[in-house]
């Protein structure tokens, strides 16, 4: 609270105006907003603090008495003396003895005419690496009911995970309070080397294993640590855009791979660039069309990877959504020489809010990762790492998945069934065993009469965004196509809603 006095009892600072008989300044043609968010000490700090900057209140002016501003203002003086005592301790004001309150001199000088600072950012001020993330044109639409890569949380145990964030943080441990490591929780990594090895066949060891604040988060941290500026990187062709964003924040010169019915088509990667540091693929369940890598193609290229010293990102997008029982071998399960990093989350698979995922590597990787983390970030929030290493631990992640797989095996059907009745000669649906998207590639006469973005936008304007193919591509792309996801589509919501995106197509 600030001191009932205009003149706090304050040493004299050194070079502070002498007293003097100038006059005093009033702040009138200020108004107090009482409706805004911001307390009124602080809309009136902000009125005298603007005014200072702006040569408006020069060095030594002295101000009228807060009697005398409150009563101008039509307010409290306890306003009053609380903004003064703000801009006292920032150093805008000082008590002179003798002399009242008169506005500090803040070592330049600011022209009263000068104009306001400018609130947006040149983009010239901005790295060319910065720039040419925000250059990628990205449509896209969170709550549209044909999100990609999103689950339902309608069904999910929200009773039993708030039950075990309260016991997690009842008795708190002390690793999860103030001695959280860089590559997270130790009994969060033991409970998701269990999982990956149930749910994904997955044998790994805690010790290889980083909790990271989810898949993307993962990917920008091994970004930094892999990529000089100007390193080659293999990526899919079309591919996932989000890994596009953080390797070209890193610097990487992006060589797009094609991607046929076998997955990336590594002997094309081969003859583009032979001697690529990192290569960043979704083998599982390719993102955006579907299709699973074959096992030789990854066996091609982990060869290369050993051959060339290279690294290999794997992301293993939604495989926990499985829509058949055979379930194809990771990459990682497959690296004998410690070339795969493997990165999985969380958020996709409960809640996208979550932001905890995980990445699997070799232990001497491991260890450079957490030695560089400590100095950039330190380590993933632990608020949710005990609660989830219980969740893992008593099962319910994995009753949870069970639960969720017929689900979203009916409403995938359900979508096929209306693209089939509804597109039949406009739309081929990419075959897909895994994940919460499908892909309807145009067929000639669809793509004869409008582009794939052209569709997307009218789909906006049903208020059913269904995300373009071509954007997922690097260079120009060869295929057109809507990416249609369907883990937040109730299986009723499927035939009416495509029903109005297929009159807009045909419109």
């Amino acid at each position: 609270m600030a001191a009932a006095t205009d003149r706090p009892q304050r040493a004299s600072r050194a070079g502070a105006p002498r007293a003097s008989t100038a006059r005093r300044l009033s702040v009138a043609g200020m108004h107090l907003d009482r409706a805004a968010d911001m307390p009124l000490y602080q809309q009136v700090a902000a009125h005298l603090r603007d005014r200072i900057l702006d040569g408006g209140l020069p060095a030594g002016s002295r101000l009228i008495g807060s009697r005398e501003i409150a009563r101008e203002l039509g307010c409290s003086r306890v306003i009053v003396l609380a903004a003064l005592e703000l801009l006292y301790a920032e150093g805008y004001l000082l008590s002179v003895p003798r002399g009242g309150v008169r506005v500090a001199a803040l070592g330049r000088k600011v022209a009263p005419d000068a104009p306001p600072p400018r609130a947006d950012i040149e983009p010239s001020r901005l790295s060319h690496r910065w720039r040419s993330v925000l250059a990628i044109d990205y449509a896209f639409d969170l709550a549209s009911p044909f999100s990609t890569g999103t689950p339902d949380i309608a069904d999910f145990p929200f009773d039993t995970w708030a039950r075990l964030l309260r016991q997690a943080w009842r008795h708190a441990p002390r690793s999860a309070c103030t001695d959280m490591s860089p590559l997270g929780w130790r009994p969060l990594r033991e409970a998701t080397a269990e999982f990956l090895g149930t749910v994904r066949g997955l044998l790994c060891r805690p010790e290889e294993v980083v909790i990271t604040p989810a898949s993307a988060g993962a990917l920008d941290l091994c970004c930094r640590m892999l990529i000089d500026p100007g390193d080659e990187v293999w990526v899919e062709e079309p591919g996932f855009i989000e890994a596009r964003w953080a390797l070209q924040a890193a610097g990487a010169r992006l060589v797009p791979v094609p991607v046929d019915s076998k997955g990336l088509v590594v002997a094309e990667g081969v003859r583009r660039a032979p001697r690529a540091k990192l290569a960043v693929v979704t083998p599982s369940h390719q993102f955006p069309l579907g299709v699973a890598m074959s096992l030789d193609r990854r066996l091609e290229l982990l060869d290369w990877a050993q051959a060339q010293g290279a690294w290999i990102i794997e992301d293993d997008y939604n495989s926990e959504f499985r829509h058949r029982d055979s379930m194809a071998a990771s990459l990682k399960s497959l690296d004998r020489a410690g070339h795969v990093i493997y990165l999985g989350t969380f958020s996709k698979v409960m809640l996208p809010s979550l932001r905890i995922g995980y990445l699997v590597a070799s232990t001497a990787f491991v260890e450079a990762f957490g030695r560089g983390r400590a100095r950039i970030d330190v380590h993933t929030a632990g608020t949710a790492q005990p609660a989830l290493a219980e969740f893992l631990r008593e099962g319910h992640l994995l009753r949870y998945l069970r639960r969720m797989r017929p689900v979203y095996a009916a409403r995938k059907q359900a979508v096929l069934d209306a693209l089939q009745a509804l597109l039949p000669e406009e739309l081929e649906v990419a075959p897909s065993g895994a994940g919460l998207h499908l892909t309807g590639l145009f067929t000639p006469r669809l793509a004869a009469r409008l582009t794939d973005r052209e569709a997307s936008a009218r789909s906006r304007r049903a208020g059913n965004f269904i995300q373009p193919l071509s954007q997922c591509y690097v260079g120009v792309p060869d295929r057109q196509g809507l990416v249609i996801g369907f883990g937040r589509l109730p299986t009723e919501e499927a035939r009416p809603r495509l029903a109005a995106v297929a009159a807009l197509l045909r419109g």
